[in-house]
């Protein structure tokens, strides 16, 4: 399997895991919405590491390492960089606290988290029109 389809396949993932964040905000099982919001972040940053030809590390925060990748390879994503990996960082500390139920989170931290996740999902799609 070669890079772009990687890609793809990561990207059609991150797709998969923000419908199921959804699904489960619709059933108000708020703690699975913050999970797989998550991991639609980590599989969409992963997606666009991967059509950069980047070996990614197995970490749940992606965004620091294609923060790095993308400075250096002249891609200003601007101001949304920061937000991108404030996003990250945050989803990634309250992944496993909600699939533990360690935490009970409510539907406005699980509404946040949707919203953050598309955010993010979106500010990668313009990136790779835009740069790809």
């Amino acid at each position: 399997m070669n890079n772009l389809q990687r890609s793809q396949l990561l990207m059609r993932a991150s797709i998969e895991c923000i419908q199921h964040a959804e699904g489960s905000f619709e059933r108000e099982i708020w703690n699975m919405s913050i999970r797989r919001s998550q991991e639609a972040v980590e599989l969409e940053l992963t997606a666009v590491l991967a059509l950069l030809g980047i070996h990614y590390p197995k970490s749940h925060d992606q965004a620091p390492l294609l923060m790095r990748v993308l400075k250096m390879k002249g891609f200003d994503i601007g101001f949304d960089a920061e937000k991108i990996e404030e996003i990250s960082i945050d989803l990634s500390r309250k992944r496993g606290p909600a699939l533990h139920q360690e935490e009970g989170y409510n539907k406005d931290v699980a509404i946040d988290a949707i919203k953050d996740a598309k955010f993010v999902l979106n500010c990668m799609d313009e990136l790779i029109k835009k740069f790809f």
